[in-house]
């Protein structure tokens, strides 16, 4: 079934929630219902929320990769092979010969110079991730260096392990845009940042950007110039629908092919449905709260801790989760180098209120906390606010849609907020840094959720980035289980859950790849039978 510009505009347009669906999918059209309100740009430089990097990622590609069921199986994509100097300080890359970006332009080493070059002259949010190897702006041209179209050279400050080099490198900030059609639309020195933040993309990868309206919909379609093997969808359509209801309802009725963000009842309304199936897989996802300690009664270890006993972490995962999420209180996900079995807190409410009065802290004490308007956030806010309640800790539950949720986060303008971590990549340290390691210890001066709270993580900054420099790996990993239980135990970080990935699909739909987290699923291998 062709789709047609017109059909393409209905697609664009229709509001489902009000009760117009779609059409039947087409067969050659993917039609995925999520979340995505809380993008901001599809530039690979800066993109840097979920629902951002879930398309970008189906439009750029990066140098290397890793397989989603094996993450110790690291393999090329863009570039061929690559060499480890001895000292593990510079990386050789040979670029495939074979790679062209859907203008028609062929892939080289100077594209992917210009593009890893950009990520740390535009210094977005997300260039962390490059320049915590030691990049800056003023050593950028001699660090990183196209010696040929062919080769690439990275030389990196001090020596990490391989892997973690080579998975930074295939985060969604590594994806290579085409240098030669990017420096056409340059504006006043912005590298082309004004125009991919628009409706335009510069990629190699199976798919372009067609359409782009914030807050409703994202439309891609086939890079008819893709040079591995050809797409099995001549379109893939994100459509934002927040709500699990609705969402179980298209998917039912055929109108979509992937529900993305089904809660558990709905899991349970269409187990009998042959007509649909769900797919698992790993995930990486951590559930928390994190606690601003500017506020005064959040400055209080004690009063924290109260806390971490004011949540019904088992009948959350039981009641509101049935089998989406497990309990886990630790910064280093389940699968990862490192992870521990270490959930020591649970509801208990007199604990609580003991430690709240050892804290000092005057009780009623009432808490901004930011939500996203979609589950299960809400469903998980409401849980903890009904049992904090009952100690004296009144949650004011401040519900919004993605982009001022992920504004007031950015901005420390809260008090608590109800968020997700998903790692950048699988090793402990996307976590540790994030959540562990201060500014002053970052290689790059880099500020990181532990800033953004306001804590001051003390000595288990410090020794999060020895466990990064750490080539001995049981030595590493028995690093990161000290860590994680001081850090579970002292820091404004209430971690609760671990998403199991689950995804509901159309029974039709093949070749699904779920990654670690959503905004790595790739569906260009996806068919309908």
């Amino acid at each position: 079934m062709k789709l047609t510009k017109a059909l393409a505009g209905a697609l664009l347009s229709v509001t489902m929630l009000s009760g117009v669906s779609f059409a039947a999918t087409p067969q050659d059209t993917l039609v995925i219902a999520d979340a995505i309100d809380d993008i901001i740009t599809l530039d690979p430089a800066e993109v840097g929320e979920v629902g951002g990097i879930m398309a970008a990622k189906q439009i750029y590609q990066p140098l290397v990769t890793f397989n989603v069921k094996n993450p110790t199986e690291i393999y090329g994509v863009l570039a061929e092979s690559w060499e480890v100097s001895e000292d593990g300080k510079t990386f050789t890359f040979k670029m495939s010969p074979n790679a062209k970006f859907a203008s028609g332009n062929p892939v080289t080493a100077h594209d992917a110079e210009f593009s890893l070059h950009r990520v740390i002259k535009m210094a977005s949010r997300s260039a962390f991730l490059l320049t915590q190897f030691g990049f800056t702006v003023d050593n950028i041209e001699e660090r990183i260096n196209a010696t040929d179209d062919a080769t690439l050279v990275l030389q990196i400050e001090q020596p990490y392990a391989e892997s973690f080099v080579l998975y930074a490198l295939s985060s969604y900030v590594g994806g290579i845009v085409d240098s030669k059609l990017v420096l056409e639309h340059e504006v006043d020195g912005d590298m082309g940042n004004g125009w991919l933040k628009q409706e335009n993309t510069a990629g190699s990868g199976p798919f372009v950007l067609s359409k782009w309206t914030p807050k409703q919909s994202i439309l891609l379609t086939r890079n008819e110039n893709f040079w591995q093997d050809r797409p099995g969808m001549e379109r893939v359509f994100f459509q934002h629908v927040p709500e699990s209801a609705a969402q179980r309802l298209l998917l039912e009725k055929g109108d979509i092919d992937i529900a993305n963000k089904l809660g558990p009842d709905d899991y349970t309304s269409i187990s009998s449905n042959a007509e649909v199936k769900t797919l698992d897989g790993t995930s990486g996802v951590i559930y928390y709260l994190g606690l601003n300690v500017r506020n005064e009664a959040l400055s209080k270890p004690d009063f924290v801790k109260a806390m971490k006993y004011l949540v019904d972490y088992d009948g959350i995962a039981s009641t509101i989760g049935q089998g989406t999420i497990e309990v886990h209180q630790t910064l280093v996900p389940e699968g990862f180098l490192g992870s521990l079995d270490y959930n020591p807190y649970s509801l208990d409410i007199e604990k609580a209120k003991e430690l709240i009065a050892s804290s000092g802290v005057t009780t009623p004490v009432t808490l901004e906390t930011v939500v996203w308007n979609v589950p299960p956030y809400t469903d998980f806010a409401q849980a903890a606010q009904a049992t904090m309640a009952q100690a004296g800790i009144n949650l004011d539950l401040q519900v919004v849609d993605g982009q001022q949720w992920l504004e007031r986060y950015r901005s420390s303008d809260l008090d608590i907020w109800v968020g997700l971590w998903g790692p950048d990549y699988p090793d402990p340290h996307s976590n540790a840094k994030a959540f562990a390691v201060n500014s002053d210890d970052a290689p790059d001066g880099s500020s990181s959720l532990a800033d953004r709270f306001g804590w001051d993580a003390g000595d288990l900054s410090p020794r999060a980035m020895a466990a990064l420099r750490e080539n001995d790996t049981e030595t590493r990993k028995q690093m990161y289980e000290e860590i994680q239980t001081e850090h579970t135990d002292t820091s404004p970080f209430l971690y609760m859950f671990q998403e199991v990935r689950r995804v509901a699909v159309r029974s039709n739909v093949e070749g699904l790849i779920l990654g670690l987290t959503l905004s790595d699923d790739r569906y260009w291998e996806v068919t309908k039978d």
